[in-house]
């Protein structure tokens, strides 16, 4: 029902009878001539009659609402006197009835709001909407389809809609992108319209399909709220100087023009068009800092071109390494290896910009300097890192060692109290190896790594120093000796390295010490160069048997064959390559099958992404990435209820179901004979197995798992307790607890200053990624993500896609 009418600027009231024909008893009201009655008695009473001028249209909608609504006459009758009671000119208002995908909205506008205002209150309604792609029309009597599109369409609709004598217009609201995939559109002269004024008009061709023929799908860029950086005088900056020249640097770039600065320091900032002088173009933005709050705030300027500068451009000077830093920040911190080619990529997908490979590879350097902090300053947060570390973590052991005269460091050593503790309910093998750091200082870092009972990396200590050389190897070896229990008997695995081999003699005289077999293998290849290539690799294979032979009897079988066909090679690679580091039957120790040293390269991998960080980032990301390991290991073991390690586990059922088929025979005294062809002698009582794979692994094999379960006896019995799951437990009861840097000193005192090693820089680009060893088979794949042939596959595959 419609309730009102406007003619010019006046509201008009319709009799009474006309707004209370409809109400009936199921309205709640008794008697509709009594409503109309208590009405017209306080018209009279304000002499008021039925066609007088009534003002207010909101008290006397929210009047009309009320005689719905309401059941209480004296209530109707005070909301009128209210009502009545305002003489509020509304002429200028007018109800735009807007509808967008199906969906109404009525919005409240008067002669006071521009353009852009009703633009911003329409996506306000509608999310999905972008205002720079809106598109409007309304309709009067027989004229469709009229734009609306600045302030002065806005101001020919309202001279429109008083001549009309309405005070609600019905708007279409499209989205722009979508609209002209769909539509053809062209712009046309009319006859003049009803205001006098020619105008353009809209005329939609509903019948032109080519557009849809190549249709895009829309993007929204996310600098699009960079436009509106800039907005009023006295606008503030928390961030100062540098907050605000950010702020600056967007707008510009999204606005599409250039300015240069005139005043830069940290107290004022202003910014000229940089056609000021050529094209006396005065725009221009003057910030300064208040005192008292050290806020930068906008004090005058004039956001006016008259340059005729351009819309945004692909490219813009001031898409400097600045701006990438602030963009990529977020991406750093979770990504340590970001890298230049990627974010180049990413800010022309994300924000439509080109910029080049130099300036992502420095804006990434000033986002790790942002986020990490510097490298230089890192190396003065040392000291209080490490008294941090000790009173957080209490058994920890790290020592910090730097030139007193010259007050540069040296070395660190860092083990936490809950490695230490929970090596010693791991196996007695310690494997060991360096990797190259990849920050501005490079250096080595240096780590030693056991295995825990369910065959995983369990890391014990690391140490950073300047290179890999003989002194280093000596003092990390000092220090890893004091923190282990005293009387075990370990075993180490590792590489070859020349101050490695010395230094562990000199350290850990008594320890056996096993050669990686995977290194030899490269070595040998390296030293076979020149043969063809079968050749070589029937040599490897022969002294990977000779490595694996677990009696001497069969190593010099075997032996013999490798040295059957050497021209002298083999020979001279074998003169300095003493039986017992590197062959299984000669080996002193136990060093429980493991014959390479994987494990030391999997912490290696493991660290990667942390390896190039500022030092002190460095130690607290790998204390991060232990505590958080030992954490997860301590939570998985709590739901095993096997008692025996999954892993070993798994193994016994694998040994169980291969020696199903074989017959065991009694001897007594614990001896059984397997007949497994060839037959072989099992004595669970000092756990032996004629086939050496009890004694070398130090698990239980076919053979033993078999003749064990044949007797009835409890196979876990006869496993090391280093494999049980209480064992493994043990190993994680102890915690790696957090090193707060809330309490940080910004600024280190004197006893605490610490300057970095003196380093020379090599010549040419710098190199992050490993150089393979000589003899080293490099094989390439073809990646299923990318189709690239190199070492990644789909799952390490880092191409932007």
């Amino acid at each position: 029902m419609q309730w009102l009418r406007r003619s010019s600027s006046r509201l008009m009231l319709l009799p009474i009878n006309t707004r209370i024909k409809g109400l009936n008893k199921d309205d709640g009201y008794d008697n509709s001539t009594k409503i109309e009655d208590g009405i017209k008695s306080r018209t009279r009473d304000l002499n008021i009659t039925n066609n007088e001028e009534i003002q207010g249209l909101e008290e006397v909608a929210a009047a009309l609402r009320e005689l719905h609504n309401n059941q209480n006459l004296e209530e109707i009758d005070e909301t009128y006197l209210r009502a009545f009671d305002i003489r509020t000119d509304m002429a200028s208002e007018l109800i735009m009835m807007c509808q967008h995908d199906g969906k109404f909205a009525a919005i409240r506008m008067n002669r006071g709001h521009d353009f852009g205002t009703i633009i911003h209150k329409i996506c306000a309604r509608w999310s999905d909407l972008d205002p720079d792609s809106v598109i409007l029309n309304y309709s009067l009597k027989d004229t469709e389809h009229i734009i609306l599109d600045n302030d002065d369409d806005l101001t020919t609709m309202f001279q429109n809609a008083e001549l009309a004598g309405i005070d609600d217009i019905m708007i279409t609201v499209r989205d722009g992108a979508r609209f002209f995939m769909d539509e053809a559109v062209q712009v046309t002269p009319t006859a003049k319209s009803d205001t006098g004024k020619g105008k353009q008009i809209l005329i939609v061709d509903d019948d032109d399909v080519i557009p849809s023929f190549c249709s895009h799908k829309k993007v929204k860029l996310l600098s699009s709220d960079w436009s509106d950086g800039i907005t009023a005088v006295g606008q503030r900056f928390e961030g100062g100087a540098s907050d605000f020249k950010n702020v600056l640097r967007k707008f510009a770039i999204e606005r599409g023009f250039e300015y240069t600065l005139a005043k830069n320091d940290k107290v004022r900032v202003t910014a000229q068009c940089k056609y000021r002088t050529v094209k006396k173009c005065m725009w221009h933005v003057h910030a300064r800092i208040m005192p008292g709050n050290e806020y930068f705030h906008i004090l005058g300027m004039d956001l006016a071109h008259t340059c005729g500068f351009a819309v945004r451009t692909l490219t813009n000077p001031h898409a400097t390494a600045e701006l990438v830093a602030d963009l990529v920040g977020d991406d750093v911190r979770g990504k340590h290896q970001t890298r230049p080619v990627d974010v180049v990529k990413g800010i022309k997908r994300d924000y439509g910009l080109n910029i080049l490979y130099h300036q992502a590879w420095w804006g990434i350097e000033k986002a790790r300097g942002l986020v990490f902090g510097d490298y230089v300053k890192s190396f003065s947060c040392l000291k209080w890192y490490v008294g941090a570390a000790k009173s957080t973590n209490p058994g920890s052991h790290i020592e910090l060692e730097s030139d007193e005269e010259s007050k540069r460091f040296k070395r660190l050593f860092v083990a936490f109290g809950a490695c230490v503790q929970g090596f010693n309910q791991c196996r007695p093998l310690i494997f060991l190896d360096a990797a190259h750091l990849k920050g501005r200082y490079r250096g080595t870092i240096m780590a030693a790594t056991g295995k825990n009972g369910n065959q995983g990396i369990f890391p014990i200590c690391f140490a950073i120093v300047d290179a890999e050389t003989y002194e280093n190897w000596r003092w990390f070896l000092e220090h890893l000796r004091s923190i282990l229990a005293p009387g075990r008997d370990i075993t180490f695995i590792s590489d070859r390295h020349t101050g490695l081999l010395m230094a562990r003699r000199d350290i850990f005289p008594e320890s056996g010490h096993g050669y990686c077999l995977l290194h030899l293998k490269r070595n040998l290849r390296d030293h076979l160069k020149g043969t063809t290539r079968a050749y070589r690799e029937r040599v490897v294979s022969e002294f990977v048997r000779c490595a694996y032979a677990p009696t001497r009897e069969i190593f010099h079988q075997n032996m013999t064959k490798l040295l059957s066909h050497d021209d002298g090679k083999v020979v001279e690679f074998l003169t300095n390559l003493r039986y017992e580091n590197w062959s299984n039957a000669f080996f002193r120790g136990q060093r429980y099958g493991e014959m390479t040293s994987n494990v030391a390269e999997s912490f290696n991998a493991w660290i990667e992404a942390e390896r190039h960080l500022p030092i002190t980032i460095l130690v607290d990301e790998l204390r991060k990435k232990i505590m958080n390991l030992m954490s997860e290991r301590r939570e998985e073991a709590s739901k095993w209820g096997c008692q025996i390690c999954p892993e070993m586990d798994k193994r016994m059922r694998a040994s169980f179901n291969e020696s199903r088929t074989w017959v065991v025979s009694a001897a007594g005294d614990g001896v059984y004979e397997v007949l497994s062809f060839p037959n072989v002698t099992v004595d669970i009582t000092r756990h032996i197995c004629s086939c050496q794979k009890w004694q070398l692994t130090g698990f239980p094999c076919a053979h033993a798992v078999i003749a064990i379960s044949s007797c009835g006896k409890d196979m876990t019995e006869y496993v090391d307790p280093y494999y049980f799951s209480q064992t493994f437990r043990c190993s994680y009861s102890t915690s790696i607890h957090p090193i707060p840097t809330v309490w940080m000193p910004e600024r280190p005192v004197d006893e605490d200053f610490l300057l970095p090693p003196l380093c020379k820089k090599p010549p040419g680009r710098p190199k992050n990624k490993r150089i393979p060893s000589r003899g080293e088979n490099v094989t390439f794949i073809r990646c299923g993500r990318c189709g690239k042939m190199g070492k990644h596959n789909r799952q390490t595959c880092k191409d932007a896609m």
